[in-house]
């Protein structure tokens, strides 16, 4: 599952400050200053929490390609493919899941001809 969010959104937010509203009103018997510090802190674990889930969904689960990483350095990128398979090969958990079939490119004779008489 890849995550479309990278930050929390506009929503989100807005649920977590009534959340927080809610249990300071609840702890302290009425709206306290002392609550805002508990909502900021709700919010920036979120925050976190969001990030965090995004950023793992971004990595591959069949060959572990990192759009992020190849994005500063495409040579990482392909040696954390490389290691991920190595150990994959080396894994019991893999065993039975089917290989990873790589995309390739179409020999000559295995392209299809164009029909030149078809076009006017």
């Amino acid at each position: 599952m890849v995550y479309t969010y990278r930050h929390l959104t506009l929503t989100q937010v807005i649920g977590l400050v009534l959340l927080g509203i809610i249990i300071t009103y609840s702890v302290f018997m009425s709206l306290d200053l002392r609550g805002l510090g508990f909502i900021l802190l709700m919010l920036i674990v979120a925050e976190v929490f969001t990030q965090t889930k995004w950023r793992a969904s971004m990595i591959c689960r069949n060959c572990g390609f990192d759009p992020v990483v190849y994005i500063r350095s495409p040579e990482q990128a392909g040696l954390k493919i490389k290691a991920f398979m190595d150990k994959r090969s080396q894994s019991p958990d893999h065993l039975l899941r089917p290989q990873v079939r790589w995309a390739r490119q179409p020999l000559e004779s295995e392209k299809k001809a164009e029909n030149l008489s078809l076009k006017v």
